[in-house]
């Protein structure tokens, strides 16, 4: 992993202190202090603030970042990987931990999760040229289903409704299946790499555990690959860079941008952008995001997934978070 990050005094001791100089695009260097805890740094929340031109606020519990009207709001949760990143949810690869009026987070989240949602310099640029968009499961892969519809269908319906809300905006976009055909993880994959995808978005729905933790589960939830080194946000950690990785800082910038945007549009409850080491997130060489839209197991969200409205919603959100991310990409000098 290539950084821009130029070391000072690195030492290998536990809780040590040292500083970051960061020579970022478009910035002058600046000084950041980190602790090695158990062999792996941090980042002083505060310098992070200071960096950014943002206020911090160290509570008992929280870490509050800012800009001076509020524009910008970032809630850190001491103890916890779970960060409310203006109202949105999102989950880091480690814990924020505190001590006194100090709270720290992890190197690699700073660089890899928060930096990117705050400076669109820091992604790579690239273009709009072919969207892919793939409907999850297909054939006897039925996924998830209720007693109204299979998984397998209704993502089929959304991403159709979301391919021609794309065309309509002049984008050029293609589906991984377009009818009920079985079709495996890596061949949707191959196929994407084959068309030169500058996006993938795998479109699912979900289902709770059990049919007793079915009425107090609901939300929608965007993946994208995690880290290499880091730990999902469900388990299991990898130290192998795939493909998937290439892209890191876009794919939490892309799932940022798509997920508050589908929000707003359903006001559903917000379960996170969170990291997974899925087939199809970890083996496509362009930005891509896994979208669980919904858990087709909840007594009101299941049979509202099924609506008009509701799928429609969730395509505009889609569509519109896509267009935010671009926005981004163009800004970019």
């Amino acid at each position: 992993m290539i950084r821009s990050f130029k070391y000072l005094a690195l030492t290998s001791l536990v809780l040590s202190i040292s500083f970051l100089a960061l020579t970022l695009l478009g910035s002058s260097s600046s000084s950041i202090r980190y602790k090695a805890f158990n062999k792996k740094r941090f980042v002083y929340l505060r310098d992070v603030a200071s960096y950014y031109g943002l206020s911090c606020w160290v509570e008992k519990n929280r870490t509050f970042i800012h800009n001076k009207n509020k524009t910008w709001q970032i809630t850190f949760i001491h103890d916890k990987k779970e960060v409310s990143f203006n109202g949105v949810k999102l989950y880091l690869t480690d814990s924020i931990f505190n001590q006194g009026v100090q709270s720290y987070m992890s190197e690699d989240d700073f660089w890899l999760t928060i930096d990117p949602l705050l400076r669109s310099k820091s992604l790579k640029k690239h273009s709009a040229k072919t969207i892919v968009i793939d409907p999850g499961h297909g054939g006897k892969d039925l996924g998830g289903n209720n007693r109204l519809a299979n998984e397998k269908d209704l993502v089929l319906r959304m991403a159709k409704r979301t391919a021609d809300l794309f065309r309509s905006r002049g984008y050029h976009v293609i589906l991984t299946r377009s009818r009920d055909v079985n079709m495996a993880l890596q061949e949707r994959v191959n196929y994407a790499q084959s068309i030169g995808a500058s996006l993938f978005i795998s479109i699912h729905s979900n289902m709770a555990p059990s049919a007793k933790a079915a009425p107090s589960i609901h939300g929608l939830e965007t993946f994208c690959m995690t880290p290499a080194g880091a730990s999902s946000t469900h388990g299991g950690t990898s130290s192998v860079f795939m493909p998937g990785n290439r892209y890191d800082r876009n794919n939490v910038a892309l799932a940022y941008e798509v997920h508050r945007s589908i929000i707003s549009r359903t006001k559903s409850n917000d379960r996170g952008i969170k990291r997974a080491r899925f087939l199809v997130l970890k083996q496509i060489s362009c930005p891509a995001i896994l979208i669980e839209t919904g858990f087709l197991s909840h007594p009101r969200e299941g049979p509202r997934l099924l609506t008009n409205a509701y799928q429609n919603a969730i395509a505009t959100g889609i569509v519109e978070g896509v267009d935010n991310y671009y926005r981004r990409i163009r800004a970019m000098k």
